[in-house]
């Protein structure tokens, strides 16, 4: 939930940016809407889950690697405009088409982990996110850390979005480890 919270309102404030700038470059504005649309299911999810609308331990790992997945995708979309723009068409396009395969590739992943089925696949998957989550892990302590040793300690949106989403994503990565490991995830998954 508080990363929902803080990544909608970086993009809102983003979103606000774009739209009071002197010269309004369109483009970057529906570059905004996607981060948007992100955090708002972001923090959907983490209300749902909180409420008790996600129950099973299985079915909140499959979510969350599914709002992965779509992320992937809808960020790219939306910011394939201004990417064509700001890097040439070739460079965005042959992005947009990765980052939406990626995402594919992530929702088939995310479909796998709940459909009910107990086969190797779900072992290769299992493992799979076990590895993902950690690197994610230490990603997010590394960027903490280097934003400590960097010394630029300005108190405003940006520096504690900066500080707080890496943190916020290190919890979410040990708990989806945690999750991993759960013995009533691990039978799911034919571990």
């Amino acid at each position: 939930m508080v990363l929902g919270a803080i990544n909608l309102i970086v993009g809102l404030v983003a979103l606000v940016t774009a739209l009071t700038a002197g010269n309004i470059v369109v483009s970057a504005v529906v570059a905004c809407i996607g981060p948007i649309i992100m955090a708002a299911l972001y923090l959907r999810f983490g209300i749902s889950v909180k409420n008790g609308g996600v129950p099973k331990k299985i079915d909140i790992l499959a979510y969350f690697v599914r709002l992965a997945g779509l992320s992937e995708i809808i960020i790219a979309v939306f910011n394939l405009w201004y990417a064509i723009e700001t890097s040439g068409a070739a460079v965005a396009i042959g992005a947009v088409i990765i980052s939406v395969i990626i995402g594919l590739i992530i929702l088939f992943i995310a479909g796998r982990i709940n459909d009910g089925k107990q086969d190797t696949g779900d072992k290769i998957i299992w493992i799979i996110l076990v590895v993902l989550f950690a690197i994610s892990a230490v990603l997010d302590v590394l960027a903490v850390i280097g934003f400590i040793t960097d010394g630029n300690f300005a108190f405003d949106l940006k520096t504690i979005s900066a500080l707080i989403v890496p943190i916020a994503s290190f919890i979410i990565d040990v708990f989806m480890l945690l999750l991993l490991f759960d013995s009533d995830v691990k039978r799911e998954m034919n571990m």
